[in-house]
């Protein structure tokens, strides 16, 4: 107990008079504690503003549970209940489709959750299942005018009438004979009411109390050569046509204009009837469209895989839905739902994001450690004289171990805790409220009991003697080379697993970090850092060799030091290597995720500004070409499909034609754009077609320079010559098989003409791209205006693109962070041996100058180590990266990019390195000043 206590006295002591490097250790403990509070909170906080983002930018359409039932509800496919004569002259009565109602959300009852949750209230709408005519207004200017009746029970809820009244049922079209559908009727068949939108009724021409006479089509019924008209009974405004409801009342809101060139304006639009009425007017011959509105703003990213798999199991089952407790048909569903993409996709980010973020964080923890250890000698060193004098008293090595444990017990609990409750603070105050888990405060914990666990590990009694070490460059310790060889061993391994299992899609990965990801890199990094540890010794009597020949002291001087005292040993190697490569693959990683971005979207454009929708013949592309700004103008047509037929094999394709000496002139500097669109200018031998092929549309043995081929076309048959196979056709569909032609040359072959409804526009410099944008959308207002910048702008705008951002500036913070304080550790180290040589050199004479040159000595070959082996790391760690882990859910594309390096960043992460690690040097110094040379001159006669 005396013993006891007698170590508790000198702890105590010891915290009072020499407190700043176990300082050190509990501001380290404070930092990481912080950030293992805040960092996996705020990745599970973007991975939840990720699910919200992307189901929030999705249409109703998109994300909702949906299902498309052949039928009435009521009514058995095909109508084959209903008898068009059996009602005579009289009204249909309503349906009573409330029980269906209740039927459909009993099935949302029955779904587990947290589907249950995310669905909300069927709703439903009957269409025809084919349109009908009516003679087109002269005034609507449109040749063809479509319709499609519809009947929905809640529309007066979503839509505002403005003029007239709904619509009420009529007495039903009759016929007269056995043989009702096709007998001639025996009066003149009853108009029928419809509701119609104002933008639908502005399209058409059509007034309130209008009566218009329908022509031809399956959609309203045929009564011999008479067909009933509608009268337009009622006009109602929308609001919003682009809302969920609307979208899917398809063709409601405002009715579809497709100018078709030889036949004019064709519109097509929906009317409302009275549910009574759909039945009577299609013959039973409609669907019934259910769907459930999906609400994920509860969903949290923790559920999204079990939210995925409840909608695949939904998508497999059939259910059966009665519009009645006598229903004799019940009708077959089967919902599904297109947001299984987009939970796939945020799978995919997820997993993305978790194998960078976690990369990027093995790499900081590994030079944490390594500080750790650094601190840990520091603050043993500050104790060396005590110990050993307790040592020589009797002390035993456990006893030490747990004097000096201790220490770091007390110091390391108090800051950890401080810095988990910062961190949890911060994340508060920044609007981040992920809940705390258990693993955090372990983690947290863990960190306030390292400095403990450091101190205990570096008091050894045989590492309180003073050795030198360029008596044994070569190590004897057997465990350094059977941990060193395991090391590298592992690495060799980790990387063999990584390239031979390849690129895993994310979709498919799993939840949570792949172990293999996260620890290849760091085992890679460390093999690297002791490999040039070994060779380190050797290089430095290499260099003090060179150098003894020279007049000037502090070259000479310095290399010997670094062979036979390095400051801090090998340690500070590990740390500074470490924290080189996490800076190198930050900025590796982010130009590789940026840059894909931006070359996707372009990719995806395959121009300057890619227009899409109308018909852009000669006169459109001439009113573009026109625009301030334009450069060239390209239309591209899509052809249709076609059939490549070569020797045993006949693949089908997509055939696009162009004017090509336009598009190489639009798509110059375009990214992935082919260099050979000029060749498909010119004729091939005998005059076959030159063509560019896309990999999917490439017969086995068809490589660039291919002849004896024919493509067979909508209008014949030419032969073909295969100017290049790419990947793929910058502007046009990826991942399809296509074949690119010159619009004259396969019209000159063929006779084949077609119309584009696509153009690649180039723009000059200096353009406006805005006003661009504005002016195009004037000329051609039904066009679809794509702009590479702004899809690139709007991916980078999503949560987990910024998220990642701050990752990659934290990790390169970190990394900085890291070698300051592994630099003024280890040249605190090393203070009282310095202080004590230029007390000596400085009363030979050496200077200011010199005396600080012998510093830059002492940690300028671990940096420069640092600097070549992180160069090193920087190349082959994002090489390993990008062969496991699939970034395409984060760049928007179907192709994993390889990995690029951004020389300006690159250079300023290097100079960041390098002011480091002179700052670093520049407080070590400061902090190490030990008074007047006489007091040092006198502290080493002492000794």
């Amino acid at each position: 107990m005396g013993a006891l206590s007698g170590l508790g006295l000198l702890a105590r002591r010891q915290l009072r008079t020499s407190w700043g490097a176990t300082a050190a250790l509990g501001v380290i403990a404070f930092l990481v504690a912080g950030v293992l509070s805040t960092a996996p909170r705020a990745v599970s906080a973007m991975h939840a503003d990720q699910v919200a983002y992307e189901t929030a930018e999705a249409s109703g359409p998109a994300r909702d549970v949906v299902s498309v039932i052949g039928a009435v509800p009521g009514q058995p496919a095909g109508g084959m209940f209903y008898d068009p004569g059996r009602a005579g002259t009289g009204v249909p009565d309503e349906p009573d489709w409330a029980p269906f109602v209740a039927n459909l959300d009993t099935v949302r009852v029955e779904t587990p959750e947290p589907l249950r949750s995310a669905m909300g209230a069927p709703m439903f709408h009957v269409t025809s299942t084919d349109h009908g005519y009516t003679d087109p207004v002269p005034s609507s200017q449109l040749s063809e005018a479509k319709v499609f009746l519809r009947a929905a029970t809640d529309l007066d809820r979503h839509a505002e009438l403005v003029e007239g009244r709904w619509p009420e049922p009529t007495a039903e079209p009759v016929s007269g004979g056995e043989d009702a559908s096709f007998a001639q009727p025996a009066r003149p068949a009853p108009p029928f009411e419809v509701a119609v939108s104002r933008a639908v009724a502005d399209t058409y021409g059509w007034e309130l109390g209008g009566r218009y006479d329908t022509l031809t089509g399956s959609g309203v019924v045929a009564l011999g050569d008479r067909y009933p008209s509608l009268v337009v009974t009622g006009i109602f405004e929308t609001g919003d046509p682009d809302a969920d409801y609307w979208l899917h009342h398809a063709l409601a809101a405002r009715a579809s204009v497709i100018a078709d060139p030889n036949r004019g304006l064709l519109g097509t639009a929906a009317v409302y009837v009275d549910p009574a009425m759909i039945t009577p007017l299609t013959l039973g011959m409609a669907e019934t469209r259910v769907w459930y509105p999906v609400d994920t703003g509860d969903v949290t990213a923790s559920a999204v895989p079990q939210l995925l798999a409840q909608i695949k199991g939904q998508s497999a089952q059939t259910f059966l839905v009665a519009a009645g407790p006598d229903d004799p048909a019940p009708l077959q569903m089967r919902p599904a739902s297109r947001l299984t993409e987009i939970l796939e996709r945020l799978l995919a980010q997820r997993t993305g994001v978790d194998a960078i973020v976690a990369v990027l964080a093995v790499g900081p923890l590994g030079a944490t450690l390594v500080v750790l250890a650094l601190g840990a000698r520091l603050v043993v060193d500050r104790r060396r004289a005590v110990l050993a004098l307790l040592r020589a008293r009797g002390a035993s090595g456990v006893q030490l171990r747990l004097l000096m444990g201790g220490e770091g017990l007390v110091v390391g609990l108090g800051s950890a805790a401080l810095g988990f409750a910062a961190g949890v603070a911060l994340t508060a105050a920044t609007g981040v409220h992920a809940p705390v888990s258990a693993g955090q405060v372990a983690l947290a914990l863990a960190a306030g009991l390292a400095p403990a666990a450091a101190l205990a590990l570096a008091t050894s009694p045989a590492g309180l003697r003073p050795t030198r070490a360029d008596l044994a460059p070569r190590s004897r310790s057997r465990v350094r080379w059977v941990l060193e060889l395991l090391v590298v061993a592992a690495a060799v391994l980790a990387t063999w697993l990584l390239l031979s299992r390849g690129v895993v899609a994310g979709a498919g990965a799993g939840s949570g970090v792949d172990p293999l990801v996260a620890a290849a890199p760091l085992l890679v990094s460390l093999a690297l850092t002791l490999l040039a540890v070994r060779a380190y010794p050797w290089i430095a009597l290499a260099v003090e060799r060179a150098l003894a020949p020279r007049r000037d002291l502090v070259p000479f001087l310095g290399a010997a030091r670094a062979t036979r005292d390095p400051a801090g040993g090998p340690v500070p190697a590990v740390a500074l290597v470490l924290a080189v490569a996490v800076a190198a693959t930050s900025v590796v990683l982010y130009s590789t995720v940026s840059g894909g971005v931006v070359r996707e979207a372009w990719r995806a454009t395959g121009a300057d500004l890619r227009v899409s929708g109308p018909v852009i013949d000669e006169a459109a592309a001439g009113q573009l070409a026109g625009i301030d700004g334009v450069d060239a103008v390209t239309p591209v047509a899509d052809a249709g499909d076609a059939v490549l037929q070569a020797a045993g094999s006949a693949p089908r394709a997509h055939l696009y034609t162009v004017d090509a000496g336009g598009l190489a002139r639009v798509q110059r500097g375009v990214a992935g754009a082919p260099e050979t669109l000029g060749s498909l200018t010119a004729e091939g031998p005998d005059g076959a077609l030159p063509v560019i092929l896309t990999r999917g549309a490439a017969a086995p043995g068809v490589a660039p320079g291919s002849t004896g081929l024919t493509l067979a076309t909508g209008s014949g048959t030419v032969p073909v010559t295969v100017v290049d196979v790419v990947d793929e056709l910058p502007g046009l569909p990826a991942g399809r098989a296509l074949v690119l032609a010159d619009t004259a040359l396969l019209e000159q072959a063929t006779g084949e003409t077609s119309w584009a409804r696509l153009a690649l526009v180039g723009l000059t410099g200096d353009a406006d791209r805005s006003a661009v944008r504005g002016e195009v959308a004037r000329l051609l207002p039904t066009s679809a205006v794509e702009d590479p910048d702004q899809q690139a702008d709007a991916v980078l705008a999503a949560p987990v693109s910024g998220g990642l951002v701050v990752a990659f500036v934290l990790a390169v913070v970190l990394a900085a962070l890291l070698c300051a304080v592994a630099v003024v550790m280890t040249l605190m180290l090393a203070a009282p041996a310095r202080a004590r040589l230029l007390a000596v050199l400085q009363t030979l004479g050496l200077s200011p100058r010199q005396g600080r040159g012998l510093v830059g000595w002492e940690i300028g070959p671990w940096a420069g180590i640092a600097l070549l082996v992180g160069a090193v790391l920087g190349v082959v760690v994002p090489s390993l990266v990008l062969t496991a882990v699939d970034v395409t859910a984060l760049t928007g594309g179907t192709v994993q990019p390889d990995p690029a390096y951004d020389p300006l960043l690159l250079g300023a992460a290097t100079a960041g390195f390098v002011v480091a690690v002179l700052a670093a040097v520049g407080v070590a110094a400061a902090l190490s000043r030990r008074g007047e040379v006489a007091a040092q001159l006198r502290m080493g006669s002492n000794d």
